[in-house]
């Protein structure tokens, strides 16, 4: 004889009840967060982002369930107090971490212009594979000597973003690579705005970019995200003849640790890490300070005034040694020197570039 859902569930003990009630209000949350609410926020809402949204409430409601269940009969204050604590726990170590993780694995993908469009001589829409295999699609402009430059773009951007690096670089007689990173823009494979697998996009573009005619030495000039994979591509061992780090921050735990000492922030962002690990398919790699001091090639670091920037930016510069130098502008916002003070942008980028490569 089949019992019914809710007899078998009264049977169980008070505290299976409210633990099976918290657990499944947790996933709620953290499927609605994650997957459907972040999803919403950066490419568009879907119709079953508004029904997976809703498993917030649910969530919340399982939640409300198991902490009545747990508590029936416990004295006033008792319940006051356990309920406060459990809202804090649960929105620090829970709903922050899965949203935030949620953020990280979803960006925006719109069509990006033609090449065509940029008005430059020779430019044209390419594709190549990143070094394990991830379709992605770029802009390359021929330059007029035998240096070009990979330009990578922020998280949640495109290569539309770099345009003003890309009109730096391309009057000055560099050919560049304009890309999307993967899972972003036009590009092929899952989203990590992290940039974790970035060195295995580097090592694609600079092979590109190494089978264009005239082409002798390949840089890198990163934004954000993009100046992460730049320096992590050249710590692990990808070829590249300089590197320009504009903006670069903290995007693992080891770095984050760097400017955010203390259980609590450290505790909160591991749990987050690990759920950018479950939706993005990727491991966490390195602290990228703990391998900065294998870049053999020369570096300029930009520090703007964002939170943290100039502090991260200098411990890089202390552990990658004296092939680094890093410009502090303090009245820019983050990766916006170039738009705040153009003339010395352009002037310490190519100064650097030209003596460099």
């Amino acid at each position: 004889m089949l019992v019914p859902a809710t007899t078998a569930t009264a049977r169980l003990p008070r505290a299976a009840r409210a633990a099976l009630a918290g657990v499944l209000g947790l996933v709620a949350l953290a499927a609605g967060g994650a997957v459907f609410l972040a999803h919403a926020i950066l490419t568009g809402v879907r119709p079953v982002d508004v029904l997976g949204i809703l498993l917030i409430p649910v969530g919340v409601a399982l939640l409300a369930v198991a902490a009545t269940t747990a508590l029936r009969g416990r004295r006033r204050w008792v319940q006051i107090v356990s309920v406060v604590v459990a809202v804090a726990v649960v929105a620090q170590w829970w709903l922050v971490p899965v949203i935030n993780a949620g953020l990280a694995t979803n960006a925006p993908r719109e069509q990006v212009a033609s090449a065509a469009t940029l008005g430059l001589p020779g430019a044209r829409d390419v594709a190549f594979t990143a070094s394990d295999g991830v379709r992605l699609a770029g802009w390359y402009v021929p330059g007029r000597h035998g240096t070009a430059v990979v330009l990578a773009h922020g998280s949640h951007d495109d290569r539309s973003d770099t345009l003003v690096h890309l009109r730096l670089l391309a009057r000055a007689g560099y050919g560049v690579l304009a890309y999307d990173a993967r899972g972003h823009g036009e590009s092929a494979g899952a989203t990590n705005a992290l940039g974790w697998q970035g060195r295995e996009d580097v090592a694609g573009a600079a092979a590109f970019l190494r089978r264009q005619p005239g082409v002798e030495r390949v840089a890198m000039l990163g934004l954000s995200m993009g100046a992460e994979e730049a320096l992590r591509a050249a710590a692990g061992g990808v070829p590249l003849a300089a590197v320009v780090a504009d903006g670069a921050g903290a995007s693992t735990s080891g770095d984050q640790r760097l400017v955010e000492g203390g259980p609590l922030p450290a505790s909160v962002t591991w749990v987050t890490m690990r759920g950018v690990e479950l939706l993005g398919g990727g491991d966490e790699p390195a602290a990228l300070a703990d391998v900065a001091g294998r870049i053999g090639a020369p570096v300029l670091l930009i520090a703007s005034g964002a939170r943290h920037e100039r502090e991260i930016d200098a411990r890089l510069r202390e552990r990658i040694g004296p092939r680094a130098v890093l410009w502090s502008v303090p009245d820019a916002a983050h990766t916006k020197a170039v738009e705040r003070h153009p003339a010395a942008y352009a002037a310490r980028v190519l100064g650097f570039l030209r003596a460099t490569t």
